[in-house]
C-alpha cells in the first residue's frame, strides 16, 4: 500500500472513531483494517423515508458504506465513494444506492463525507435545483419551511452554555434565494 494512503487512512481512522465517540446521532464501524478503508455510517436523527408505497414519512436510522479506494488521494469517484444502504432516504442527492456529493475535492476526508450525509438526512442541505432524485426536488422545493428537520448538530457540545445564552430555537432558519 502506498505510505501517503496508508497515513491518510491512519488519520482517517483516528478522526471518524473520535468524531462517533463525541456523538450522539453517529456510530462508525470499520469493516477492515487498520488502515481502514470501508466503513458503515449509522445514524439516529430525523429524517425523510419514501415507504414501500410512495408516502414520504420521518425516520431516525439511515445507513450509508463509505469506501476510500487505492486511488483516493489522486482522483475521487463520488459514486464509488459512498453507498445509500437503508432506508430509502428521501433527499434530492439520494438515488439509492446512489449519493451525489456535489464537488467532492481528490481526498475528501472521512469526517467531510459524515458531516456531508448528516447534512443530507436531516435537510440542513438541500439542492432542489440540482438533483440526482428530481421527485425528491419538487418536494423539497415545496417544503422547504420544515427544514433542518433535526437540529441536533452531529457532535455534542460538551461545554454548558452560560446561563441566558440564545439555543437554537433561538433563530429562525431562512430559505436563500437562488
Amino acid at each position: 500500500m502506498d505510505p501517503k494512503l496508508r497515513d491518510f487512512l491512519t488519520t482517517q481512522r483516528a478522526q471518524g472513531l473520535a468524531l462517533a465517540a463525541a456523538s450522539d446521532l453517529l456510530e462508525l464501524v470499520p469493516l477492515d483494517g487498520p488502515p481502514t478503508r470501508r466503513w458503515v455510517a449509522r445514524f439516529h436523527c430525523a429524517g425523510l423515508v419514501e415507504t414501500e408505497t410512495g408516502a414520504i414519512v420521518e425516520g431516525d436510522d439511515f445507513w450509508a458504506g463509505i469506501t476510500f479506494r487505492d486511488d483516493h488521494l489522486r482522483a475521487v469517484d463520488p459514486q464509488m465513494l459512498v453507498t445509500w444502504i437503508r432506508p430509502r432516504l428521501w433527499h434530492p442527492n439520494v438515488l439509492g444506492p446512489l449519493v451525489c456529493l456535489g464537488h467532492t475535492a481528490v481526498g475528501i476526508s472521512l469526517v467531510e463525507i459524515v458531516y456531508q450525509l448528516h447534512a443530507f438526512i436531516t435537510y440542513a442541505k438541500a439542492a432542489p435545483d440540482d438533483a440526482l432524485n428530481p421527485a425528491a426536488a419538487a418536494w423539497a422545493r415545496e417544503h422547504m419551511h420544515r427544514f433542518p428537520l433535526d437540529r441536533r448538530p452531529l457532535k455534542r457540545l460538551d461545554l454548558p452554555a452560560p446561563a441566558g445564552a440564545p439555543d437554537a430555537s433561538d433563530f429562525v432558519v431562512e430559505e436563500v434565494p437562488s
